[in-house]
């Protein structure tokens, strides 16, 4: 019976159609991105996805509607809007009903309590419903056609022009319309001239980006992107759905734990990162940064950390950094046995750390690659230059004053002074790079270029080769530093620092140029990749966890990052 229901889902053609009009109701402009994304990864046509989203949508606006209509049916309501007041605010809302439901529209935040107030002071549903239709298919329209297009935009470029436009409606009536449009471009991260043109200001342009070894990112580029700016609760929606989808196609929601058999829980989660550092065979360990693993026992002397680091070949200073980790939690560089001794008196006992050769190349790379099952080659579809957050002293502005300054640095700045609160008055002299946190990651504001261009055949026969050295492994980013993009281009001159598995992701969707819709596309068509080889893999012999071994393995990954040292 169950192998009935799955296969009935599977063949199923109005799942994802449903799945899109039902996140609408979370959320209209993300599902307007991951019906972009649905469409150009080819899973959905345009037509049917700009109908499921306007199914959803009016729907979702007819439900806010009726709400506020019933609402007048409770007593205390009721005797409120038989008031007179109410009549002249429904005569005025009606008179102005375009210039209302447009701003509602595109001004976030203003759609329940606009449409809940038209129901509640009974303006006319056929005049409501008209009107909410036109501003939803001109939304869906504009918004679906250039998240598909070729054109480069994003959605945060098509969300500022309704800003912009919203804001002018406003200004036609209120005084302060220009402050508050100027408020809205800002808070939504629209590009400085726009800001500048509305309010008057002259927000400081982001500084040209050159690294040693890495590409020079140019002035003026886009220092946070749309998707960064969605909470990331909300972001994943899209992506948990098609997981669903995905599993009940495949019969198995937890497939992605047998993409890669020799990895715990197949890397999604909770992973040893020794174990992934340690699949790596004999012929391929010189492309691999020093390491070595051992556990906390509570009585960690100097000398024997000296002892430690010695017989692993090891040379301080050194990345010390735990064996289960996410994101950059933990990892710290010290400078000696007495700095590790300290980070370690910060760690509870039993947890297992890792120390490893400090890799001083700037450039740092994640490198996303995948083979299917009995190939002799894989491919690289993913590639990301990570910069580390760092500002540029200017010989006379505090390291406090360049965080609120840079564009970028400023987006975490909580993180970085509370990391570097005992050097915010230092005065770094004019040039000098001054590095805020070890770890390049999206959690503490490091900035991701795409850097697809940088992969070429040899580069994917270097990463063929240290694959066929990883037994078991075909999904995951390693994630490396490198002495120049040229000679990373070549397959030379990098190192390992991290292995990762099926829980890792693409990360070339947080460069800011990257469009939502593109987003979208790219993230859909990792897990679409990551359930086949699962899917090869089992139907091989490997066998995917149970939900509730998964759960274990998640749970003790929370666990853990809630009580690890801080990093650096």
């Amino acid at each position: 019976m169950l192998a009935e229901v799955f296969a009935l889902i599977n063949e199923m053609p109005l799942a994802f159609p449903i799945a899109l009009a039902a996140l609408t109701i979370l959320h209209e402009d993300v599902a307007i991105a991951a019906g972009a994304g649905l469409v150009s990864a080819g899973t959905m046509d345009f037509s049917l996805t700009a109908t499921a989203l306007l199914v959803g949508i009016i729907g979702g606006d007819c439900l806010i509607y009726s709400l506020g209509l019933l609402s007048t049916r409770v007593g205390r309501l009721r005797r409120y809007t038989e008031r007179p007041i109410f009549a002249k605010c429904r005569s005025a809302l009606e008179s102005n009903l375009l210039v209302t439901l447009v701003t509602a529209r595109l001004v976030p935040g203003v759609i329940f309590p606009m449409y809940f107030a038209c129901g509640a002071i009974r303006v006319r549903f056929d005049r409501f419903l008209l009107t909410t239709l036109a501003t939803a298919v001109l939304h869906v329209g504009i918004l679906l056609a250039l998240l598909t297009s070729s054109i480069g935009l994003t959605s945060g470029d098509v969300s500022m022009a309704g800003l912009g436009l919203a804001a002018l409606l406003i200004a036609a009536r209120t005084r302060n319309g220009r402050v508050l449009m100027a408020r809205a471009a800002g808070l939504f991260g629209a590009p400085a001239k726009l800001v500048d043109s509305v309010a008057g200001e002259a927000p400081a342009p982001t500084q040209a980006v050159q690294l040693p070894g890495m590409p020079l990112v140019p002035a003026g580029y886009r220092p946070i992107g749309l998707a960064e700016r969605i909470p990331p609760l909300l972001f994943y929606i899209p992506l948990a759905v098609q997981w669903l989808a995905l599993g009940l196609r495949h019969r198995s929601l937890t497939l992605p734990t047998a993409a890669n058999p020799s990895i715990e829980a197949g890397g999604l989660l909770g992973e040893s990162k020794i174990g992934c550092m340690d699949l790596i065979g004999p012929s391929a360990r010189h492309w691999v940064a020093d390491c070595r693993a051992a556990v906390n026992d509570g009585s960690w002397s100097v000398e024997r950390l000296e002892t430690l680091a010695a017989e692993a070949g090891l040379a301080f200073p050194l990345v010390a950094k735990p064996d289960i980790g996410w994101r950059g939690f933990g990892v710290r560089l010290v400078q000696d046995a007495a700095e590790l001794q300290a980070y370690l008196a910060e760690m509870p006992r039993g947890c297992a750390f890792i120390l490893q050769a400090f890799v001083p190349f700037a450039g740092e790379a994640g490198v996303f690659y995948a083979r299917f099952p009995g190939q002799a080659q894989g491919t690289i579809f993913s590639l990301t230059l990570r910069y580390f957050p760092h500002v540029v002293g200017d010989g006379e502005s505090t390291l406090e004053r360049l965080i609120a300054r840079d564009a970028r640095a400023s987006w975490k700045g909580g993180v970085h002074r509370a990391a570097l609160r005992r050097r915010l008055d230092e005065v770094p002299v004019a040039g000098q790079v001054v590095r805020l946190a070890l770890v390049g990651s999206s959690r503490v504001g490091g900035l991701y270029k795409d850097g697809r261009s940088l992969i070429t055949p040899a580069l994917v026969r270097r990463f063929d080769a240290i694959a066929d050295a990883m037994p078991g492994f075909h999904f995951g980013r390693f994630d490396l530093r490198f002495a120049s993009a040229d000679q990373l281009a070549r397959g030379e001159d990098f190192r390992i620092i991290e292995v990762n598995g099926a829980g890792a992701e693409a990360i070339h969707v947080w460069d800011p140029d990257v469009g939502l819709g593109q987003v979208y596309a790219d993230l859909f068509h990792q897990q679409s990749l990551m359930f086949e080889i699962a899917a090869a893999n089992r139907a091989r012999g490997a066998c995917p966890l149970s939900v509730r071994g998964l759960v274990g393995y998640q749970q003790k990954q929370q666990r853990l990052l809630c009580v690890y040292p801080a990093s650096n």
